[in-house]
């Protein structure tokens, strides 16, 4: 199966972690929700994979009935992920075992789990079938592959409607985002959002501090290289991801949709790879900034943009492939 994201360099495991949240963000360092169908460990591969009672991803009552790695010892979460009250519930308990490296995990994958000092092993997966059901979604993790994670925060199915979602308790409109190879269960709201700056709130879902997010156009149902993708995923808007550690600053080469500065996009659809680089988000046409609508959780203090490009030798392109309808996102890109 395709992967339908692969292109945001913020979607942050710690956005999985936390219980009682209504809709998170998304998997730790790199964000992989891939449509290239690229690097994926294949289902084939699954067949070599420990199954069973005793296996990492197994469920358990006790740390001594999870036999599989020969790394640290082996833990149960019998209720919870790290059985941290506040964190996911594990339905059935998970077994796991601190662990250092892959090596230490048997069939399984060393993982870095946010808000803890330790790795702990977690079953992999490939596809939609391997991991346990209900409770659990093979989770994109790196740009091959997954791991069977605690699904209770994947609140949307990518594939439903027109992929809009209900975002946090007040039901502000959403964008559901994929994931996991699973489409129920398989997406994570994400707030809509006006293209700017300081356009996003900070992700409250993800930690204190809040980590600070930005404005992006996504086309779900297209892959990494603009052409229609298979898995059927649907939303086509702005939403806010959380931002990069390191962004990218104007002008400079990227690789990943949200690689860039706030208020800017990579521009990764353009034929010379050379001039895939962070550009200014705009609005096509002749609009000029929109006036935030309460249906569109927006921050005080947001600046949204219109039609106008910081740079005058700079005009409004649909370099993002969102249409040419009066107001679409577009790029910032030298007029010819």
């Amino acid at each position: 199966m395709s992967r339908s994201l692969h292109l945001f360099s913020s979607v942050m495991l710690s956005a999985f972690l936390a219980v009682g949240v209504s809709s998170l963000s998304h998997c730790g360092g790199k964000t992989n929700n891939n449509s290239d169908g690229g690097g994926d460990m294949g289902e084939a591969q699954e067949a070599n994979l420990c199954s069973g009672n005793g296996c990492i991803g197994a469920p358990c009552t006790s740390a001594s009935e999870c036999t599989e790695g020969t790394g640290g010892p082996a833990v149960c979460w019998t209720t919870t992920l790290l059985n941290m009250p506040k964190l996911v519930a594990t339905p059935g308990g998970y077994c796991s075992r601190e662990c250092s490296a892959d090596s230490d995990c048997g069939t399984a994958k060393c993982v870095s789990l946010p808000g803890s000092g330790k790795k702990f092993c977690m079953a992999k997966c490939a596809s939609a079938t391997r991991c346990r059901k209900p409770g659990y979604s093979c989770a994109y993790d790196g740009e091959a592959g997954g791991i069977c994670f605690p699904n209770a925060n994947f609140d949307c199915n990518p594939t439903t409607s027109d992929g809009v979602c209900e975002y946090g308790a007040n039901k502000y409109l959403g964008g559901c985002i994929r994931v996991a190879y699973e489409s129920d269960h398989g997406g994570i709201c994400h707030s809509q959002c006006y293209v700017g700056k300081s356009t996003c709130p900070a992700d409250d879902r993800a930690g204190n501090p809040a980590p600070a997010q930005q404005c992006i156009y996504v086309d779900t149902s297209l892959d990494s290289g603009g052409n229609p993708s298979p898995v059927g995923d649907k939303f086509k808007g702005n939403v806010c991801f959380q931002q990069s550690s390191t962004p990218v600053a104007d002008g400079q080469a990227c690789k990943y949709w949200t690689d860039c500065v706030d208020g800017y996009q990579c521009d990764r659809y353009n034929v010379t790879e050379a001039s895939r680089v962070c550009r200014q988000l705009c609005l096509q046409g002749t609009m000029g900034p929109p006036v935030p609508q309460p249906s569109i959780l927006t921050p005080n203090g947001g600046i949204p943009v219109g039609n106008a490009c910081t740079n005058s030798l700079q005009g409004c392109a649909n370099s993002l492939r969102a249409g040419l309808a009066e107001g679409s996102t577009g790029l910032c890109q030298p007029k010819m």
